[in-house]
């Protein structure tokens, strides 16, 4: 559809937001004040903004992003297809930096930072990879239960990964690794 859309709450009637301008929406990430929601847009292979209640969104970085999430320092993380592999985006300057090059990941899905590292589904590698902000990463979780890992949250003590595939979502203790199905 080319279109983000906002429910203000259950029941209540979708509202476009940007009117399609975006080409093909494939990460969503909003900023800590609930203010701006940023936009990884495939087809355009940029991260994009725009207000929480719509308009016309403005280009913040050229990072083809497939997953983006927000550190608590206000830094907007993107995992790509691309030899960049994790790029590290600056949304006061609009500028971003390469943090792991390379391309390490056979196919990267979602990311997520997680007090003081980051996280990365690979979908075709049925794995969970960690990362560290000065570039380090390392395959962190791989194989069974895992099939096609795809969307990663966290909390204080989890990660919540969604794999399609097994058409569940599960969660791994941080610490132990230990996992189960939560849906």
């Amino acid at each position: 559809t080319r279109e983000i859309y906002h429910a203000a709450g259950p029941g209540v009637q979708l509202t476009a937001l940007n009117n399609g301008y975006l080409g093909i929406p494939m990460a969503i990430a909003v900023d800590a004040a609930g203010e701006m929601i940023y936009v990884g847009d495939a087809e355009r292979r940029a991260v994009f903004r725009l207000p929480i209640g719509g308009g016309k969104p403005e280009l913040v970085a050229r990072v083809n992003a497939r997953g983006l999430s927000f550190d608590s320092q206000g830094n907007l993380w993107a995992v790509t297809p691309d030899a960049a592999a994790v790029q590290k985006i600056d949304v006061s300057k609009n500028s971003a930096e390469t943090v792991i090059d390379g391309r390490p990941y056979q196919f990267p899905n979602g990311i997520v930072w997680a007090g003081d590292e980051g996280f990365v589904t690979d979908g075709y590698g049925k794995s969970i990879w960690r990362f560290t902000a000065d570039g380090k990463t390392e395959k962190w979780f791989e194989g069974d239960p895992l099939s096609g890992p795809v969307g990663i949250t966290a909390d204080d003590t989890s990660l919540y990964v969604a794999d399609p595939q097994k058409k569940q979502v599960f969660r791994f203790d941080r610490k132990t690794k230990a996992v189960e199905p939560v849906l």
